[in-house]
């Protein structure tokens, strides 16, 4: 009988709602929220706490107080029988519709959590002023118990923006082996910059902008090459746990065109020379570890990829140098989540 009477002492503290016969069981206020409708959030938050609330006693509503900020919404519930508030930040909904339902759900995973930590808890609260609440049914604690736990399990997706949607920009820098399959091949760094856009937790789009710089060194001169390319394609990631995971893998394919040159450049003004310059082309696979830490994001690739036929260059009478063929190489990225 202890453990029973101490969660009905913890959600009785809690959950302050009307009886069922009452419409209100929540009571909605908003602060600097344009737009956002605090009936309807009201609405929506009295549908998902029913199947809970009515269960466990009566009293007057809950008040939850929302507060807009250009970057963050903060959530605050405040219990009027024992006045205990809980708070929690969230960032801020966007300006488009069905933004309430996405307050809404929220506020719900914030109470869930908080009912499973004090059902859970080893030493009863302190009574609220006045008349003990009545211990419910162990059956009823039972039932809120396993709706705030299925409400937490549905909902935490920390990392995942509104709907699972998420924007990232990251910087990359790296080295590639070009022309590996001949013997004009050449070592290229390499600079980026991507951004990534997901419409699912695991699916999204990529875009970047890419920049090859390479030489090799002949006994007369050296061949220069460098590369301006710009694509896109799709990314795809994956975590054991998105709830708690801060490292998983993830990759993706791009096919991109540009514009490259290679040209000779001979210690002596006698050695001959070449250079040619045009449009090309090129598709790259890479693969290899995502870190996530709040905002923060850093991957780390390897790729393998093939240029179409690119301007060649030579010094002498040696083989000519391209960028064009199979290459391979490693890329680092950090950046972050715009939203």
């Amino acid at each position: 009988m202890v453990p029973v009477s101490i969660a009905a002492m913890a959600m009785g503290g809690w959950l302050a709602i009307a009886p069922a016969t009452s419409p209100t069981r929540v009571v909605v206020s908003t602060e600097a929220c344009d737009g956002l409708s605090d009936a309807e959030v009201g609405r929506l938050l009295d549908i998902e706490l029913a199947m809970v609330t009515t269960e466990i006693r009566e009293g007057p509503p809950l008040e939850v107080r929302l507060r807009c900020e250009p970057e963050r919404m903060t959530i605050s519930v405040v219990d009027p029988l024992t006045r205990k508030r809980l708070a929690r930040d969230i960032p801020a909904p966007t300006d488009e519709l069905g933004r309430e339902r996405v307050v809404a759900l929220a506020i719900s995973q914030l109470f869930a959590a908080s009912w499973l930590e004090l059902l859970t808890t080893a030493e009863p609260p302190e009574p609220p002023p006045g008349d003990p609440p009545t211990a419910p049914d162990p059956p009823a604690v039972d039932a809120a118990r396993r709706v705030a736990q299925a409400r937490t399990d549905r909902n935490a997706e920390p990392d995942a923006g509104p709907q699972g949607r998420e924007l990232e920009l990251l910087l990359g820098a790296g080295g590639r082996g070009r022309a590996l399959e001949s013997s004009g091949r050449l070592a290229a760094a390499r600079l980026e910059l991507s951004f990534r856009g997901w419409f699912r937790p695991s699916i999204g789009v990529v875009g970047l902008v890419g920049y090859d710089i390479g030489q090799r060194t002949r006994r007369l001169g050296q061949v220069r090459g460098q590369a301006v390319t710009a694509g896109g394609g799709l990314a795809w990631a994956w975590r054991p746990d998105r709830a708690r995971a801060r490292v998983g893998v993830g990759g993706q394919v791009v096919v991109a065109g540009g514009w490259a040159r290679v040209r000779g450049v001979p210690r002596e003004p006698a050695v001959p020379a070449g250079s040619v310059s045009g449009l090309t082309a090129e598709v790259a696979a890479g693969v290899g570890p995502r870190v996530h830490y709040g905002r923060l994001r850093f991957d780390i690739d390897g790729e393998l990829g093939l240029m179409s036929q690119s301007p060649t260059g030579r010094v002498e009478d040696g083989p000519a140098m391209t960028l064009g063929g199979l290459w391979m190489g490693l890329v680092l990225r950090l950046g972050g989540a715009l939203r």
